[in-house]
């Protein structure tokens, strides 16, 4: 990996980002091309044991290209700002991410409730306690991807420089 100077290793920093970032991109292989899927997503990290869980319908593309291949990438994300850079192309951007490859399967019974209330506890951290009825179990898929390899990566810099982006 270049950039090693922008690798994060701590564990609780890692955690913070797989906490407050809102989406996880997942790249299926689809014949010759990569297919990436933006997604709701919840977690499991233990070391640098990473599991990532997501729940979908019962049918649909993903699932078939899982079928057929279940090799995935990863990539998670916060963008903290946009800076003006006289240097290189005029502007960079500020970020702390995760990237990384593994292997996605679809889970069932208590492994599927654990999924779902990991995606349910990181989107609404007031609700404490998880019920979920046979009819909601029945009518998703939940996905868990191992990750083999994971990179969690920052690009920062001083804070008078930033210029937050427009929304």
């Amino acid at each position: 990996m270049t950039g090693t100077d922008r690798e994060i290793t701590e564990i609780t920093a890692i955690e913070k980002l797989l906490k407050t970032a809102q989406v996880c991109r997942i790249a299926l292989m689809n014949g010759e091309y990569p297919y990436v899927i933006p997604m709701c997503f919840g977690y499991k990290l233990e070391g640098r044991h990473l599991e990532l869980y997501f729940h979908t319908s019962p049918k649909g593309q993903k699932l078939d290209l899982i079928k057929k291949n279940n090799i995935a990438g990863f990539e998670i994300d916060h963008l903290s700002g946009i800076i003006k850079d006289e240097n290189d192309c005029g502007v960079t951007a500020l970020y702390e991410c995760i990237t990384g490859t593994g292997s996605i399967e679809i889970v069932n019974g208590i492994e599927k409730l654990t999924g779902l209330t990991s995606i349910i506890s990181k989107y609404d951290e007031e609700k404490t306690e998880h019920k979920f009825s046979e009819q909601v179990l029945n009518s998703i898929v939940l996905l868990k991807l191992t990750a083999d390899s994971f990179c969690c990566r920052t690009h920062e810099v001083a804070q008078e420089k930033i210029d937050l982006p427009k929304i």
